[in-house]
């Protein structure tokens, strides 16, 4: 019989042998730390960390607390809201320390996601003279487990501000082991990261970014398409241990692209979906490119950007904003 089991609408609880990662805290269910540990969500920077607790309510659900930061170097507010790649993050986040905390994953075990798909309400993400604490209510669906690992799931999230709901996504990610990864990414794994020139960046304003240093896009000749430049030491997006581009980073340049696309516009999008279809790779050149495409909804502008190496398609991300008000 298959030691793989698939639990519906709820999760498999930890088995009584296994301690929780963070063996420094009680038993209880309820963890409380003025920072969680920055390889239970994968950030190499402690400032990059924006959960900061986490509780079990029951099996398939958890609350969490979270802050942003109202001055953090990259994530830059835009015209007084907090940037929205923060909203992208704290899922991932998330669900990252219930898989290391909760849900039996081991750290240096490898998360592919799949998808992260979020809509966040903008009147409701004012930044104010502090961090912005928050409160995030997690749902655990469509579990599979192999010895009490969880090897893929569904996470459904609701952040909320002062009880009021700011954002509601989900992500989709499958776990490996190291040895399975090793197997995945083959020669890639060990590959040297080569440092080659970077290209020059469009200019910072068109891609709401604070400084030119920030800008993941390079012009090529075309308005709706550009190479992604990212440069060396770029702690807040890249982790030095990735063997390839990370997924939030790509997510930062398909809004940067669909920012640059509808110049000067300076859209400010409030829905943002994504599905990874492969790794991008480093040292081969990521083209980004940027189009229209018709809204579900009056009085909104939709754009979806494509990343792709070597003409097949990385990710596909669908971005929408509110028109501006004449």
């Amino acid at each position: 019989m298959s030691d793989t089991m698939h639990v519906s609408g709820a999760v498999q609880p930890r088995a009584p042998h296994q301690a929780p990662l963070n063996r420094d805290q009680a038993a209880s269910g309820d963890h409380r730390d003025p920072c969680v540990p920055r390889e239970f969500v994968h950030r190499p920077l402690v400032d990059d960390i924006l959960v900061t607790s986490w509780r079990r309510r029951d099996a398939s659900h958890f609350s969490l607390t979270a802050q942003w930061p109202h001055d953090h170097g990259y994530f830059t507010p835009v015209h007084g809201r907090h940037h929205l790649i923060l909203t992208g993050e704290t899922i991932r986040q998330a669900g990252l320390l219930l898989c290391h905390t909760e849900l039996g994953v081991p750290v240096g075990h490898h998360f592919i996601l799949g998808d992260l798909v979020y809509t966040t309400h903008p009147e409701d993400l004012t930044v104010g003279h502090g961090p912005t604490h928050l409160t995030v209510d997690v749902r655990c669906s469509r579990m599979r487990f192999r010895s009490g690992t969880l090897t893929s799931g569904h996470f459904d999230m609701t952040i909320r501000r002062a009880g009021r709901t700011v954002a509601t996504g989900h992500s989709d990610v499958t776990v490996t082991s190291p040895a399975v990864y090793r197997r995945i990414r083959g020669a890639r794994l060990t590959a040297r990261r080569v440092l080659e020139p970077l290209p020059a960046p469009l200019p910072h304003e068109l891609t709401g970014s604070a400084h030119d240093s920030d800008v993941l896009l390079s012009p090529t000749g075309r308005p709706d398409r550009w190479q992604l430049r990212i440069a060396p030491g770029h702690a807040a997006m890249v982790n030095p241990a990735n063997d390839h581009i990370p997924g939030m980073l790509l997510l930062d340049a398909a809004q940067q692209a669909a920012r640059a696309l509808t110049a000067p516009q300076a859209l400010l999008p409030y829905a943002f979906g994504t599905e990874f279809r492969r790794y991008a790779e480093h040292g081969t050149p990521c083209i980004i490119e940027a189009r229209r495409v018709p809204s579900a909804l009056p009085c909104t502008t939709t754009i979806q950007v494509t990343g792709s190496q070597d003409g097949e398609p990385v990710f596909v991300s669908t971005l929408t904003a509110l028109d501006a008000r004449p």
